[in-house]
């Protein structure tokens, strides 16, 4: 399980660099703290959906971006 949210924290900074945010953009973007934002892009913790949706609309993404895995 751990791989999975490294692999997932992998994509989420991906896209947050390529959309040129911020941690502090992301959470002003999707109200979700920068603090929970860095533990999921390093893989220390395991988001929940409702989070996810949060993050994919901070970004400017489908959910479905987010598990886009070969993208990368």
């Amino acid at each position: 399980m751990n791989d999975f949210k490294k692999v997932l924290g992998e994509r989420i900074r991906s896209l947050r660099d390529k959309a040129g945010l911020s941690l502090s953009a992301l959470e002003a973007e999707s109200g979700i703290p920068k603090a929970t934002i860095s533990k999921i892009e390093n893989g220390h913790r395991n988001p929940r959906i409702e989070t996810l949706v949060k993050i994919a609309q901070g970004l400017k993404v489908k959910l479905k971006d987010l598990f886009d895995f070969e993208e990368d």
